[in-house]
């Protein structure tokens, strides 16, 4: 029976839940960031390993432009979000939940935009310039200042180790939804993931 009603028919359980579904652009900016991150995250562990000068320098490159990558990334999402509604399907999340969804997210968006920006100022304080893809130049947040520098990346450091927890406790949110609630949230954002039935 697709309705359980009362005496007076009015509905009383709707179809079995689902989740919001998010738009396509949405989705394929949150995997090309997550791929960058964690190719950033890489990139700063091989450099912590490596005694090559040269090979270090590539590799802080390439860690710049994927903090570069994950700026514009966040721009173009918060873009995304804010012209393209979500679909309603079904069940809405109870409200406690929503507004940890919504703070959980309000933080990694803080996040994503610290530590670009966080790393960018840390090359200027080295008094190297920074540039968007070796294409674009970009001006400097901070002039040269060596102890500034140092500082900056302490907390670029902190700021890593604290980007990891949260991304920890998202993924684990995640599959709470997904094991426990089965309420289709994972399956929103990975399409080839079936939501799995209530009990």
């Amino acid at each position: 029976m697709p309705f359980i009603t009362s005496r007076r028919d009015q509905p009383l359980m709707s179809t079995p839940p689902a989740t919001n579904s998010l738009p396509k652009i949405v989705r394929a900016i949150h995997w090309i960031s997550v791929l960058a991150i964690f190719f950033a995250l890489g990139l700063a562990w091989l450099h912590d390993i490596s005694d090559d000068d040269a090979l270090n320098a590539n590799i802080i490159g390439l860690h710049r432009q994927l903090g570069l990558l994950v700026l514009l990334l966040l721009a173009l999402r918060l873009l995304a979000r804010w012209t393209h509604r979500r679909e309603h399907v079904g069940e809405v999340l109870p409200a406690t939940l929503r507004l940890a969804g919504a703070a959980s997210h309000l933080v990694l968006y803080a996040m994503l935009l610290a530590m670009p920006l966080l790393g960018w100022a840390m090359t200027n304080a080295r008094g190297h310039a920074v540039s968007l893809f070796n294409l674009i130049s970009l001006p400097a947040l901070v002039a040269a200042d060596p102890d500034l520098a140092d500082s900056l990346q302490d907390w670029h450091e902190w700021g890593a180790w604290l980007l990891i927890g949260l991304v920890t406790l998202h993924v684990l949110a995640a599959l709470w939804h997904h094991w426990v609630r089965r309420d289709g949230v994972l399956a929103s954002m990975l399409p080839l993931v079936s939501r799995r039935p209530k009990p």
